[in-house]
């Protein structure tokens, strides 16, 4: 044991040395890598401070030699037929990589705009192909009117879009390119954007020039594109196609022409009664959603018009109209024919008095009572007009109150 004592303090000894001498080692080691990467971390900084003394030195620039502007105009301006077909060829739908493709629509037409008038001739031959492209924008929702459509981000079509370009760019020349587009387009929306494009540009100044080109359209064009080419006749206030819709007022079908009606009603006001009172009797006019358009004419007018007051009344009463029609019929009653609803105006209020006066009656008929659709419509359009003859009768009382 005792041999054993001095051997392990001995040994002990050993390990401590041992240690120490590693631990130098790679102390040492240590200070020459941080000595290496300082050393670095110096010259990173001392370039980069002599980059900035660089960059902030003045320096003494040789002027480039002047250039006129047609040469410059070479340099800087894209070609406008390059970005034409670009155009062309993109594919806008409804997909992962439709915004991008939106994107590259709108940076091409910028890109358009900004040459200026040099562009207008390739757009004007461009349009002159009838080629066109239609852009899906998200959502997928036409346009509620024209002006939507012209005030629109997107456009609708690259010839929408062009039309645009030509509307920035402005001048005689321009004009001239939407003009001529005005008269040789087939197609009424375009008409209709055309008009208010060129109505924005020289007011009144092309009035003559749409009106042709939208009576020309009126006698081939169906559907909702009807409806543009009317909303140009009324624009104007145009009532050269009075006789002309009353006799497209009745197709072939027997159907009713929504939109020749809306235009007859809007042309000719009050007087739009006799004549859908006169439809409204017409042999060949069966079905019930024809007959319902005729009905809401004369729902206009009730209260301040006794014509349509009885075609009201034939309509509501009409088995030939579906259910939710005669309802809707006489719960319009608060809507339908008044100028302000929130607020009536005095005209507004004598309406309202008189179809309150007209509810009340009705409740009291037998055929009213034992019809659960008529009985509940007619409580309902009641409770309505007594409402807001009520509020009006509040806000007289107490003029400072703002209505509800």
């Amino acid at each position: 044991m005792k041999r054993l004592i001095p051997f392990l303090l001995v040994f002990g000894l050993g390990l401590t040395v041992t240690a120490v001498v590693v631990s130098r080692h790679q102390a040492v080691r240590h200070a020459r890598e941080l000595e290496t990467q300082r050393a670095a971390w110096e010259t990173e900084k001392a370039e980069l401070e002599a980059a900035l003394e660089n960059a902030r030195a003045p320096r003494l620039v040789a002027a480039p030699a002047p250039r006129s502007r047609a040469v410059l105009a070479t340099v800087t301006a894209p070609d406008p037929q390059e970005l034409l077909n670009k155009l062309a060829a993109l594919k806008v739908a409804a997909g992962p990589g439709q915004t991008r493709a939106l994107r590259q629509v709108l940076a091409l037409l910028g890109q358009l705009a900004d040459v200026g008038p040099s562009a207008l001739p390739a757009i004007h031959e461009f349009l002159a192909t009838g080629q066109d492209a239609v852009f899906d924008a998200p959502g997928g929702k036409g346009p509620r009117d024209v002006k939507s459509l012209t005030d629109a981000l997107i456009p609708a079509t690259l010839r929408f879009g062009l039309f645009d370009v030509v509307r920035q760019i402005g001048g005689a020349e321009a004009e001239n390119i939407l003009v001529e587009a005005l008269g040789r387009t087939g197609r009424g929306l375009e008409v209709a954007y055309l008009t208010q494009v060129l109505e924005e540009m020289s007011p009144g100044k092309y009035q003559d020039t749409a009106l042709t080109a939208a009576r020309a359209l009126l006698a081939s064009a169906t559907g909702g594109e009807r409806d543009y080419l009317f909303g140009v006749l009324k624009r104007f206030g145009d009532t050269s196609y009075v006789s002309t819709a009353q006799a497209q007022l009745v197709q072939a079908d027997g159907k009713v022409d929504r939109s020749a009606l809306r235009y007859l009603q809007q042309t000719l006001g009050g007087q739009s009664v006799a004549l859908a009172a006169q439809i409204y009797r017409d042999a060949r006019v069966t079905e019930a959603d024809s007959k319902e358009p005729l009905a809401r004419v004369a729902l206009a007018y009730v209260g301040a018009n006794d014509e349509a007051l009885e075609l009201f009344h034939t309509a509501v009463l009409d088995p030939a109209l579906k259910p939710d029609h005669r309802r809707e019929l006489v719960e319009d009653l608060n809507t339908d024919g008044l100028s302000n609803k929130k607020n009536p105006s005095p005209g507004d209020l004598e309406i309202i008095a008189n179809r309150y006066a007209l509810t009340q009656a009705y409740l009291q008929q037998d055929y009213v009572q034992n019809d659960q659709v008529l009985n509940a419509a007619f409580r309902e359009a009641d409770k309505d007009l007594r409402q807001m003859l009520e509020r009006a009768a509040a806000a007289a009382a107490n003029p400072g109150t703002p209505a509800r």
